[in-house]
């Protein structure tokens, strides 16, 4: 399940979802509607959150590797979306965080490689039990 798709279960289980991209906010808004997103899409042109998140910057074999190349074919025949014109820095890896009320930081997961995905199930499971 694509984690834009499943923003009623989290909404149920008290989360609100943002993507954060490293685009200017024009190229975010055309991302969110390209994609029909209904989620807020916020623009990071400078990469500050990656940084404050301490996601890394891949090297080459995380970006053009078996793994990641396997990964990535796998991502788009189960979800139907393919890779895009990149935007920003191609080597940025990603991720995804709870952040709590309060501001704490409650779950990470950073991308191992450019074709690893944030599955929606297992994070969705990890803000239930939060």
């Amino acid at each position: 399940m694509q984690l834009h798709r499943a923003r009623e279960q989290f909404e149920q289980a008290g989360v609100g979802l943002v993507l954060i991209g490293q685009a200017s906010p024009r190229q975010a808004t055309a991302f969110r509607r390209k994609m029909e997103i209904d989620l807020p899409v916020l623009a990071d042109e400078e990469r500050a959150t990656y940084k404050a998140a301490g996601l890394k910057r891949a090297n080459v074999s995380q970006l053009l590797g078996p793994r990641s190349v396997l990964s990535g074919v796998k991502h788009g025949a189960r979800s139907g979306v393919v890779q895009g014109r990149i935007i920003g820095d191609a080597a940025q890896l990603g991720g995804a965080v709870i952040v709590a009320p309060g501001g704490d930081v409650v779950y990470e997961q950073a991308q191992r490689n450019a074709g690893d995905t944030v599955e929606a199930d297992a994070l969705l499971e990890a803000a239930e039990r939060i």
